[in-house]
């Protein structure tokens, strides 16, 4: 039987209380290791080794002032080469680097949520009435997105078990279009096992963070000007105490699992002052690059050294996925904004089967309308989670026409 092969047929989670929060420890647990690349192939790795003889506080401290270091140089080297959305991508390849390289990479505690809050303030600040009716008129669109998306992921996720031939939940929620942390939180409730498919969505999301800029370009252009660029800063003052807000709200938001509530509690927030009249303008280009060093740096730190060893035929057969529904996907938009009138890099990023956060990010940066991005990311979010169940019992049928049953369990 194949190396990750474990079927389990699908119906009320046999776990426990005690046995799913063990699975949810083990969950945020796997995913700190990854972010901090602090292992090896179970070993210490020398940088860690050397860290150990300074007090833990200091080097700790000095393990995260070395990552932002790292993620910022990049952003200013993918700046001088001319990259487009260098601070992020710069700081991606940087981490990324480093972490499969094995040194003891370390992030900022809350640094990805905190740049998350500032996107999701910095395209609420944008969301007009005439931006909601327009989100209002293309709802029916916005829904068929999200349920082709999740059908083209189900068609990557029947790749991925001839390809790797891994167990059929694990494939699902491997290559199902949600967001990284929903999908490893919800998967183990239904048997899944969590290293190929944070392998699967972690390649997911880094691929089409680092491909989806250079297709914006080709179709726009390397000298569009950024249209937001004309809008006035709003002042520091209000816009400080925004993301305060915003960020308390967030946490508490998130204590109770609501899906993205990092970026669209700031959104709704910054909407509403933004409506109300008492904040106008757009974030301060300062925040902007910070929340880009943040989240590219957590991103590239979840490539751990095993990628490349024990994990590299889960991340070869991850990227063909990808590049399969990325590809899918952007043709799909592509038809829909050519019928439509909609411009093509808007509606590619839109239906785009990556994280809500970057793609939002990628479009204001790039000058794109992001919250009409936010839109068909954040539908597709929760559609996922709503019939998350559903489309998997569709899924294992569809699997089981195309593999036979599976094998049943041995007897103990």
């Amino acid at each position: 039987m194949p190396k990750f092969a474990a079927p389990l047929a699908l119906g009320p989670p046999k776990f426990g209380v005690s046995s799913i929060a063990a699975h949810a420890c083990r969950a945020r647990l796997m995913m700190d290791l990854r972010a901090r690349g602090c292992y090896h192939g179970g070993r210490a790795m020398h940088g860690i080794t050397t860290l150990q003889h300074m007090p833990k506080r200091a080097a700790a401290a000095l393990a995260i002032a070395l990552t932002l270091a790292g993620g910022v140089v990049g952003g200013f080297a993918a700046r001088y080469v001319h990259l487009p959305l260098p601070w992020l991508l710069g700081a991606l390849f940087t981490t990324m680097a480093l972490s499969l390289a094995g040194a003891p990479v370390r992030l900022i505690p809350w640094g990805r949520p905190a740049g998350t809050v500032v996107v999701g303030a910095s395209t609420g600040l944008q969301f007009t009435a005439t931006v909601v009716a327009k989100l209002v008129t293309l709802l029916p669109l916005i829904i068929a997105a999200a349920f082709i998306s999740t059908i083209v992921g189900a068609v990557g996720g029947l790749l991925y078990m001839r390809l790797t031939g891994i167990d059929r939940v694990t494939a699902f929620f491997a290559t199902v279009p949600g967001g990284v942390v929903e999908t490893t939180t919800i998967a183990p409730y239904y048997g899944g096992h969590l290293e190929p498919i944070m392998v699967a969505q972690t390649t997911r999301v880094a691929l089409i963070v680092v491909f989806a800029p250079f297709l914006v370009i080709s179709f726009v252009g390397g000298g569009a000007q950024n249209p937001l660029l004309g809008i006035p800063v709003v002042p520091w003052l209000p816009i400080l105490g925004l993301v305060v807000v915003s960020g308390i709200v967030a946490t508490l938001l998130s204590r109770t699992r609501s899906p993205n509530a990092w970026l669209m509690a700031p959104l709704f927030l910054a909407a509403a002052a933004s409506h109300l009249g008492w904040i106008e303008g757009r974030m301060p280009d300062v925040l902007l690059i910070a929340a880009q060093v943040l989240i590219g740096s957590a991103l590239g730190a979840q490539f751990r050294p095993e990628f490349l060893t024990r994990l590299f035929r889960l991340l070869w057969a991850s990227c063909v996925v990808v590049l399969f529904a990325a590809g899918s996907m952007a043709l799909f938009a592509a038809a829909i904004a050519w019928l439509g009138g909609y411009p093509v890099p808007t509606m590619v990023l839109a239906m785009a089967p990556a994280g809500i956060a970057e793609m939002v990010l990628t479009g204001k940066v790039l000058g794109l309308d992001s919250t009409l991005i936010a839109g068909f990311q954040l539908m597709r979010i929760i559609i996922v989670l709503i019939w998350c169940r559903t489309a998997l019992v569709l899924f294992q049928r569809a699997a089981e026409r195309v593999f036979g049953k599976p094998p049943e369990p041995p007897s103990s």
